[in-house]
């Protein structure tokens, strides 16, 4: 796998979440040109995957987000995400296990939802953050002036 993208780094993994799996699996049906059997078998995989993702997620949330998030590290580093995304330089794939195929989407759909609020909840608390900073700056400030006027 010849990309110079690093799973362990937080641009990479923001790049991921944004990607679509089931538009560039889509490219590739196009491409290879797969039966309709073959596609079906990737459609059903992934929706019987993820309702059993699901159902597994509910008894230790954060454990199975750290379970998936390990699948989706396999993935990455093995070459098929980076290949699927078209982010590796020297690698094309063909599939030959539809099934797999659909069960990858389904843990990458799962990871990538997790991930997205990750996202959202860290961008929420930077901005709080920095409005609570302005506001403490803009409060001493009163009381700097308060404290300036009862001394005048």
């Amino acid at each position: 796998m010849n990309t110079n993208l690093n799973f362990e780094n937080n641009d990479t993994k923001e790049l991921l979440a944004k990607l679509d799996f089931e538009f560039f699996l889509k490219q590739n049906i196009l491409v290879e040109r797969y039966g309709e059997k073959d596609i079906q078998s990737i459609y059903t995989s992934y929706k019987t995957n993820l309702k059993e993702l699901k159902n597994r997620a509910i008894g230790n949330k954060k454990q199975f987000h750290y379970f998936t998030e390990g699948k989706v590290r396999k993935m990455f580093i093995g070459g098929l995400l980076p290949a699927m995304f078209e982010l590796s330089d020297d690698r094309s794939h063909t599939f030959i296990d539809f099934p797999g195929i659909g069960e990858n989407w389904a843990y990458f759909k799962h990871w990538q939802k997790y991930y997205r609020r990750k996202i959202t909840r860290e961008k929420i608390w930077s901005i709080v953050l920095k409005s609570g900073s302005i506001l403490a700056i803009f409060l001493s400030i009163i009381k700097v002036l308060e404290y300036l006027k009862i001394a005048s």
